[in-house]
């Protein structure tokens, strides 16, 4: 009788464990860890809206049905109302990856309850799209503004695939009476790569993987730059402007989830990183200088596991993930006062090793100690800039006295700024030259022939006293005067 009743026991309990509740039959009903606000923010990054649906644009919503399950993830998603088979898979798909949810509670429990969510999807109709050459076909005025065709000056073929990834050369061409006349094109490459990422792999070497581009011969890039495995999985993505510029950055984890994204403009970056579960973790604003490059973040926002905010608009006590200059994981905490650090500021290894201790004074840094490679080292700063020798007055007399106005740029009039990215390597040297933003007639290849005559005329720039590689942005303005000359303005 008494093994009897343990069992019948065992069982109810087991029941009420295995039982989906709807919302109103718990005391406590599931809900995002983080709140609805951040579980959209989530959908937003990771929605892949298929390009059928893009191509002749989209508005509606997918009402999806889920049960939330004691540990905070989601099953038995399935679609009470759709839009079509393309877009009710990617709404199951985004909602299925986030598993920061806190479960429902009944009688002090946690239990399985059932969720309604909707996902919406936006985005207009694309009419460049050319169904027959599988590509985009868009047309600009001289100074690239998008028009229609009937007023263009140039006009822009771009291959895709079923993704709407580049799968071809992009060709450009300009008008001539009735007929195109084909300007240059941007090579289209399939290469392979050693790619390394503390979302994929942090604590092991790089692993093979291969990334696709269309990029001229300067390494400016004419479309969206992805990265996939040896399986073909994605692991990031670089969204590029009309100009060239990168506009956004994503990366990715092995099971597709965009565990970081940068939104980039000309002064800011703003980056975003979540959890493996998708539970978002910070958020911060990177001021860049007049040179392009990084400053000092703004601390802005910082979540728990649990989902609960400690640093809301800059305050509170951050406790936060980054990378060390070698791409091992890296936490760092300590208190946050109107978005920048104040008292002290420690950072660990993943295996609790220290790795630096710091003293602030409302964003004054006063003291710095570090632990590399089992050596200890003081310093006075925590990032020293590369800086080229002889300082900022040599670094402009050096470009003024080599640059020389393009035959071509002058003849037609052309003006305009020209924005160069390199990395200062550790030596001095110098590598990964890239124009970042185009200008044409001469103009960019003319930047960048004078910019790879300063390789080994740099200074390292310093992380807590250890030599690093520093990615730099040059703006360099070509402004025709009387005399045809350049000028190139001090940011």
């Amino acid at each position: 009788m008494k093994k009897l009743l343990t069992l019948l026991l065992f069982s109810g309990i087991q029941a009420f464990a295995q039982q989906v509740y709807l919302p109103h039959e718990v005391e406590k009903q599931a809900e995002p860890a983080g709140g609805l606000t951040v579980l959209n923010q989530f959908i937003t990054s990771n929605l892949q809206i298929p390009l059928p649906n893009a191509v002749k644009g989209v508005n509606g919503r997918v009402y999806l049905k889920g049960v939330v399950q004691p540990d905070g993830s989601m099953s038995n998603i399935e679609v009470t109302r759709g839009i079509d088979t393309l877009c009710n898979a990617a709404a199951v798909r985004v909602l299925g990856m986030y598993k920061a949810w806190k479960p429902a509670m009944l009688g002090g429990q946690r239990v399985r309850q059932t969720v309604f969510f909707p996902v919406a999807f936006k985005a207009d109709a694309k009419p460049s799209y050319d169904v027959a050459r599988h590509a985009f076909v868009d047309y600009f005025t001289n100074d690239f503004i998008p028009v229609d065709s009937a007023r263009a000056k140039y006009r822009r073929t771009l291959p895709v695939d079923d993704q709407g990834f580049v799968s071809g050369d992009v060709a450009y061409e300009e008008a001539k009476g009735k007929k195109w006349k084909k300007l240059g094109e941007a090579k289209f490459t399939r290469k392979e790569i050693r790619y390394k990422s503390r979302f994929v792999n942090p604590n092991a070497d790089s692993i093979p993987a291969y990334r696709i581009s269309a990029r001229d011969f300067n390494e400016a890039s004419h479309a969206a730059e992805v990265t996939f495995d040896s399986a073909g999985r994605m692991l990031s993505y670089v969204e590029y402007g009309v100009d060239g510029k990168a506009s956004m950055i994503k990366d990715y984890d092995l099971n597709g989830m965009v565990r970081r994204q940068q939104l980039l403009t000309d002064s800011l970056v703003t980056d975003v990183y979540w959890d493996p579960n998708g539970q978002i973790r910070a958020h911060r604003d990177f001021p860049v200088n007049k040179m392009g490059v990084k400053e000092e973040p703004l601390l802005l926002n910082a979540w728990g596991p649990d989902g609960a905010q400690y640093v809301k608009s800059g305050e509170g006590y951050w406790r936060g993930v980054g990378e060390t200059p070698n791409g091992k994981w890296l936490f760092e905490e300590g208190t946050v006062v109107n978005g920048i650090k104040d008292g002290k500021w420690i950072g660990k290894l993943a295996d609790s090793t220290r790795y630096y201790e710091e003293v602030y004074d409302l964003g004054q840094f006063k003291t710095g100690v570090s632990w590399v490679n089992g050596t200890q080292m003081e310093y006075t700063k925590p990032l020293i800039n590369p800086e080229f020798k002889g300082g900022m007055k040599e670094f402009y007399k050096f470009l003024a006295s080599n640059i020389r106005y393009p035959p071509n740029a002058a003849k037609n009039g052309v003006a305009g700024r020209v924005m160069l990215s390199f990395v200062v390597c550790e030596d001095g040297s110098m590598c990964d030259y890239k124009v970042e933003n185009r200008v044409g007639y001469g103009i960019d290849e003319e930047a960048l022939r004078v910019v790879k005559l300063m390789s080994g005329k740099w200074e390292p720039g310093v992380m807590r006293g250890q030599k690093v590689r520093v990615k730099y942005n040059l703006p360099v303005n070509f402004q025709l005067e009387t005399r045809t000359q350049v000028i190139v303005h001090r940011y």
